[in-house]
């Protein structure tokens, strides 16, 4: 049964393979068939392009420059000694007045009442003399005057009867001569304790009480000094500021005019900018800049210029001019790079294009702009170029569409397809 059904397939096979044979062999003769020909598509660059628009514009000067601290103090001792105490360390703020480092102060309080003693025998001694003779050197110098009247009276009365002796020739010329000279005596004897007691009962002369009041002053003046030399053992910070350095430790010798701790203030920063002469022009006191950091530079912050040197430096030829900001958080540290920008001339409403667009073109700046899906070599007069844009003051017209990207690939007249617009750089 299953052999007679494959023979009938296999019969039906052969037949249509015969028709078909039949068929192409007494069919009619092909027709030929025109083929158009093919249409070939013109090479287009793809650009993107932005259109030259009005806009405000700032011309910027970059200065770059290093920072510096507001204020930094070297704080040196004005007396030597021996570091008792350093409370700081480094980083640690501090306000003026607070104590930096002590020294060692025995010494110098026994320097203190070594001065205080003599202070108060310097003013004992003022003191007697202002207050003049006691009572009793009174009355001892009234009576050495009254003895030696009675001595003076005694010696005149000898001399009175000796002279008469002398003339009438009883008495030799050499007894004359020693009445004589006693009567001198006592007469010198009476005017000296008549000048004795006129001082005694007078008081001190001018120039002594100068000089005891000369002896108190200088006394005085060496209390003080032994008292600021004790004040100057405990060294304080003269500036609120941080603690950059610690030079010495406990135990050591501190000398007098060696630093010892080192302050800087730098709740406020200078930027110290070195200047041409062609910048330096540009700059004047109190202009507002923007500054950035090198390590940082999406952080912008504004300063203002404090100051300009009057003259440059000899050794570089450039100008110091110096920019002062606000430091409340820190973030500045002295000796960190940064740039000042600063705005030297402003436009407003003035024709630009991205600076991208403008290139050189037989020595003239040129762009170019699509028209009708064609790059056209367009020559302009460019002006200021500033944040990406240059000003066009001739050669284009608000709306033209310039090229942007994709412009070192096209010439003048070449056929181009826009796939981006509004490119702004």
């Amino acid at each position: 049964m299953k052999k007679w059904i494959i023979g009938i397939v296999i019969v039906i096979i052969l037949a249509a393979a015969g028709g078909l044979l039949f068929n192409r062999q007494s069919g009619p003769e092909p027709t030929e068939v025109q083929v158009a020909p093919a249409v070939v598509e013109v090479r287009r660059q793809s650009v993107g392009v932005a259109a030259a628009a009005h806009r405000n514009m700032q011309e910027k000067m970059s200065l770059h420059g290093v920072f510096s601290p507001q204020a930094q103090v070297n704080v040196v001792p004005k007396v030597p000694g021996r570091v008792a105490e350093v409370p700081v360390e480094v980083g640690q703020p501090v306000a003026a007045g607070d104590v930096l480092v002590s020294l060692e102060t025995e010494e110098l309080a026994l320097q203190l009442r070594q001065a205080e003693a003599a202070l108060a025998g310097a003013r004992a001694s003022l003191a007697k003399v202002e207050a003049g003779a006691r009572p009793e050197e009174v009355e001892q110098a009234e009576a050495a005057l009254k003895q030696a009247q009675a001595g003076y009276e005694n010696a005149r009365l000898t001399y009175e009867r000796a002279a008469k002796l002398y003339e009438a020739g009883v008495m030799t010329g050499q007894d004359w001569d020693a009445v004589t000279a006693q009567f001198e005596v006592a007469k010198a004897q009476k005017l000296t304790a008549e000048k004795t007691l006129e001082l005694v009962r007078k008081g001190a002369r001018e120039e002594d009480l100068a000089n005891a009041r000369a002896g108190v002053a200088q006394a005085e003046t060496a209390v003080a000094l032994a008292k600021l030399s004790l004040e100057n053992a405990v060294i304080t910070a003269p500036i609120s500021g941080v603690v950059n350095q610690v030079n010495v430790q406990v135990g050591d010798m501190a000398g007098a005019g060696v630093p010892v701790v080192n302050l800087v203030d730098i709740a406020k920063v200078k930027l110290n900018l070195q200047v041409s002469e062609r910048e330096i022009i540009m700059l004047e006191p109190g202009q507002e800049v923007m500054v950035t950091l090198d390590v940082q530079p999406e952080l912008e912050l504004r300063g203002r210029i404090s100051g300009i040197a009057p003259a440059a430096s000899q050794m570089t030829g450039l100008f110091s001019a110096i920019v002062e900001l606000d430091n409340p958080d820190g973030k500045l540290k002295p000796g960190m790079y940064g740039t000042a920008h600063v705005v030297v001339r402003e436009t407003e409403n003035v024709l630009a294009v991205p600076e991208r667009a403008v290139f050189t073109a037989e020595g003239q700046p040129a762009v170019y702009v699509v028209r009708d899906e064609t790059a056209h070599l367009v020559p302009v007069e460019a002006g200021m170029r500033a944040d990406g844009f240059v000003e066009i003051k001739a050669g284009l017209a608000a709306g033209d569409e310039v090229i942007v990207r994709g412009r070192e690939f096209v010439t003048d007249q070449a056929p181009v397809r826009v796939v981006e617009r509004g490119i702004s750089q």
